[in-house]
């Protein structure tokens, strides 16, 4: 009788792991194109091949992720739009400021000069529950995205050809400086007196190279990865804005998954948002020192009051409407 009974339990557990066995198998499949801006090896690229790893590792091969690198699948606003159509892109990393011409208003604020103190600051706010509900905001309003996560890029700060050295506020008045081509970003700058000049990312070192643009503005990583120190010299640290990353899901790509996927891909992104966090302040300063090896002449800013003041009245137009976030963002 034993006997029979063991036999019927090995029997029953070898049917158990079979059935599961097959639903796993019987589970579909995907490949996801995912778009970054930046070239190989930068901090945001490889951002996105940790997460591709994390959700194969967690699928089992299931789930696959490919990351198109260096604005190969077109540069930010092309793909964001390209992302909201659904079927090309499944999932892209972008600036949240960049995401108010697509009636984002919340994430908005995330890219306002000076509202971060800092990094630590930065990170109280993304993982408190204005972070979350901000994350939530894309695919709320309907815009056919779906918030995965946040990445830190770092702060920005301005670079401008060798012959243009900046002592002061004051010395922007008339540059023509190449900045995202967003509302927010055009009256920033313009609040210091630049031009704007609408370049795609892709032809920004061309551009500055031949004097098209007297200068541009992006964090250490983008800076030194993409090698504009070659053609623009000059780093000041402004630090004028410390607009976070965010990972986007095509709402459509993101409704062929079930629960089970939904919370597996979540997770993959809450210890991808980890990862950069732990790495980026050790690469900020590795970079930095790369930055002056190479000879860039690196202007410091101790007292960043005078831009604090000169951009004060885009800070005003931007909460308007959305006071108690921003109150809420400075308490942190």
């Amino acid at each position: 009788m034993k006997k029979v009974l063991s036999l019927f339990i090995v029997v029953l557990m070898f049917a158990t792991v079979l059935s599961v066995q097959v639903f796993a198998k019987d589970k579909p499949s995907y490949t996801f194109r995912y778009a970054e801006l930046n070239p190989d090896g930068h901090i945001m690229d490889e951002c996105g091949d940790y997460f591709a790893k994390l959700v194969s590792e967690k699928s089992n091969g299931r789930i696959t992720i490919k990351v198109f690198p260096a604005g190969q699948l077109g540069d930010e606003k092309t793909v964001y739009q390209t992302l909201q159509m659904g079927g090309v892109i499944d999932i892209c990393r972008g600036n949240t400021n960049s995401l108010g011409d697509f009636g984002v208003k919340k994430l908005t604020l995330f890219g306002l000069p000076f509202v971060f103190r800092d990094r630590e600051h930065l990170w109280d706010v993304l993982n408190s529950e204005i972070g979350e509900e901000f994350l939530r905001e894309p695919q709320e309003i309907g815009t056919g995205m779906v918030g995965l996560f946040y990445l830190d890029e770092g702060s920005r700060h301005f670079f401008t050809a060798e012959d243009i050295v900046i002592d002061s506020v004051d010395d922007f008045e008339g540059l023509k400086l190449r900045v995202p081509t967003t509302e927010l970003m055009t009256e920033t700058v313009g609040a210091l007196g630049v031009q704007s000049t609408p370049i795609s990312f892709s032809e920004l070192y061309s551009s500055l190279q031949t004097g098209v643009v007297d200068g541009a503005e992006q964090p250490f990583s983008g800076y030194y990865s993409n090698k504009f120190y070659e053609v623009a010299p000059n780093y000041i640290l402004t630090g004028h804005t410390y607009s976070p990353s965010i990972v986007l899901m095509s709402e459509a790509s993101w409704n062929k998954l079930d629960a089970e996927d939904r919370a597996l891909i979540m997770e993959a992104a809450k210890e991808t948002e980890e990862w950069n966090r732990q790495n980026i302040e050790r690469l900020d300063k590795e970079l930095l020192e790369k930055i002056k090896a190479a000879g860039v002449n690196v202007i410091e800013v101790p007292d960043k009051t005078p831009y604090i003041e000169a951009t004060k009245d885009v800070v005003l137009k931007y909460i308007a409407g959305y006071e108690k976030y921003y109150e809420a963002i400075q308490a942190k």
